[in-house]
């Protein structure tokens, strides 16, 4: 998992970064709906970076065979990062802050009211409540939206602002952006490591709100637009949880460009729409067509790999107290840039008591990539046995079958 992400950040650190500059320099000249929209290009070029592209298959015949001895025993602590843990503790509490953020929205004390109390025709399935602890409306939910509004939302706003404040709610509702925040929640928490990956998520969120005021306020007045950015100063406030989902109207973080926007709102041109449409399909499908140019080589014999470093697997201390020996068998790729992925156990004897050594060992096992036209190539289904021996055997006394191929590993 952790190569595979490696693999993706150059792509997805070059689209953030066009994103985030389109969204601070180029937003009057294409308008925040269509900045708004090219939002889609992330995913997109994700999709595009990992169709199917060259790999080159292996004789499942052929086997690495590797000798453990008892003299690899584990007596010292490992102190190694599994950077892995790394990543995963990070996700997680991403995911976690946004679960709480949630959480602490749901719990708070709602009193549902009737859609005809408000001035404006609303869905029949959009559920309505009012809450002393908010001072701005947010719709939350994903498959079933709620919209909470401040106990005093009919009293502190004109007739004018409830209009406008829910009809941007309604933006967001009809959109689905709650679904949407919730994919970038989960990019921004697989990729938590990268710092463009933060930056990219609030430039995000930021268009999507300008992109709902420009819906908004496209048919509006000057009288309007002012009410509309009274009503932005009136309530600004930050979000419950920095972590978030839902789509609250409007945080003080953001409020600034807000009313900015709305100041300085201009004609935007369709030609310079058509031309960001047309040179962003461009850029997606040159990438698609790079990574699927690469054909599938199939090799019936192919050349071994070449092994560059070997971290010598520890012999378990239970099973050399206890005189165990065994085998365990693993199937593995080798990435492009020569680390191991993908490892599953294909067969171990005794079941399980070697398992855990033998993939942390493997984990850490490195080979020069295969090259083809001038390019690493991933490979994938090698297998290798390493054999736990108390004692080192004679020669040929390991190997019993000629598909298993011996090779020597100075550690």
């Amino acid at each position: 998992m952790i190569n595979w992400l490696w693999e993706q950040q150059l792509v997805l650190s070059l689209v953030m970064l066009l994103l985030i500059v389109l969204e601070a320099k180029a937003i009057h000249t294409l308008g925040p709906k269509t900045v708004y929209a090219l939002w889609s290009m992330l995913p997109l070029c994700l999709i595009a970076n990992n169709l199917p592209n060259d790999l080159v298959s292996i004789n499942q015949t052929s086997m690495y065979h590797y000798l453990v001895t008892l003299n690899s025993t584990d007596n010292a602590v490992n102190v190694s990062v599994n950077w892995q843990w790394v990543w995963l503790a990070g996700a997680v509490y991403i995911l976690a802050g946004a679960a709480r953020s949630q959480y602490k929205l749901m719990q708070l004390p709602q009193t549902p009211i009737a859609p005809a109390q408000l001035n404006i025709e609303l869905p029949a399935n959009l559920i309505i409540s009012t809450t002393p602890a908010l001072t701005s409306p947010i719709l939350t939910g994903l498959v079933k939206s709620k919209l909470l509004l401040p106990d005093n939302f009919q009293s502190q706003f004109t007739p004018c602002q409830q209009r406008l404040m829910l009809a941007h709610e309604l933006v967001h509702h009809n959109r689905k952006d709650n679904i949407y925040n919730l994919l970038a929640m989960v990019l921004l928490a697989v990729c938590w490591f990268n710092p463009l990956s933060w930056l990219a998520y609030r430039s995000f969120r930021q268009s999507q709100e300008l992109a709902c005021d420009a819906d908004v306020l496209k048919q509006a007045n000057t009288s309007e637009k002012i009410s509309y950015s009274k009503a932005l100063v009136s309530c600004a406030e930050h979000a419950l949880h920095h972590f978030s989902i839902y789509s609250p109207y409007t945080r003080s973080n953001n409020m600034k460009k807000r009313i900015q926007r709305i100041q300085t709102t201009k004609h935007i041109k369709p030609a310079f729409i058509g031309l960001s449409i047309a040179i962003s399909s461009l850029f997606v499908g040159s990438l698609a067509v790079a990574n699927i140019a690469e054909t599938t080589h199939k090799v019936s014999q192919p050349s071994m790999a070449i092994p560059i470093m070997r971290v010598e697997p520890k012999y378990p201390v239970q099973a050399a107290q206890d005189n165990i020996e065994g085998s365990v068998i693993l199937q593995f790729d080798i990435t492009k840039n020569g680390s191991t992925d993908n490892i599953t156990v294909l067969d171990s004897f005794p079941k399980s008591v070697f398992n855990k050594t033998a993939i942390a060992a493997l984990e850490q096992w490195q080979y020069k990539p295969r090259i083809q036209g001038g390019k690493a190539q991933r490979q994938t289904g090698l297998t290798v046995q390493l054999d736990y021996r108390m004692d080192k055997p004679y020669d040929g006394q390991t190997a019993k079958t000629s598909t298993i191929e011996k090779i020597k590993v100075q550690h």
